[in-house]
């Protein structure tokens, strides 16, 4: 058990290592001649990811914390739900990190940092509605947990 007794944060610890990883893809997936402008990508992707993640994992404690259910399957429930969803953004993340360059031969450097600003964003993009669609999953109703659709992005 951690801390905070949720049994849910103990694969804390791994999402930040598949983040660690997909920064080697997401630099090939990229596709910059420059390896100054490759780091960087790389290192901004995964500070963004980075932040999504401790992001879930706050809006996670403070729902456990805020509505602490008293019924163990319930308990259990939210717990497995709240692992799944790490999983998900884990996937998520791995699928950005590998995502095919758009870059052209012909694009100048101005294109390809315009791009990968552009898959940036896009990235973020994904990932903030998976955070709204997570957060909507745990609000939907008292006790839904248990009824809630295996959904993967």
């Amino acid at each position: 058990m951690t801390r905070f007794g949720c049994s849910s944060c103990r694969s804390i610890g791994s999402s930040s290592l598949g983040v660690i990883g997909l920064a080697a893809l997401a630099a090939a997936a990229w596709g910059a001649d420059d390896p100054g402008a490759r780091a960087l990508q790389e290192h901004q992707l995964q500070r963004q990811q980075q932040q999504e993640a401790l992001q879930l994992r706050m809006q996670q404690q403070q729902r456990t914390v805020q509505e602490a259910p008293a019924d163990p399957r319930r308990r259990q429930a939210v717990e497995q739900l709240q692992i799944d969803q790490q999983q998900q953004q884990q996937q998520l993340h791995y699928r950005q990190g590998i995502e095919p360059a758009s870059n052209q031969p012909s694009d100048d450097e101005g294109t390809r940092r315009a791009k990968a600003q552009l898959e940036l964003e896009k990235a973020q993009q994904q990932s903030q509605q998976q955070l709204r669609r997570f957060e909507s999953e745990l609000q939907s109703k008292p006790g839904a947990a248990t009824d809630l659709p295996r959904k993967t992005d």
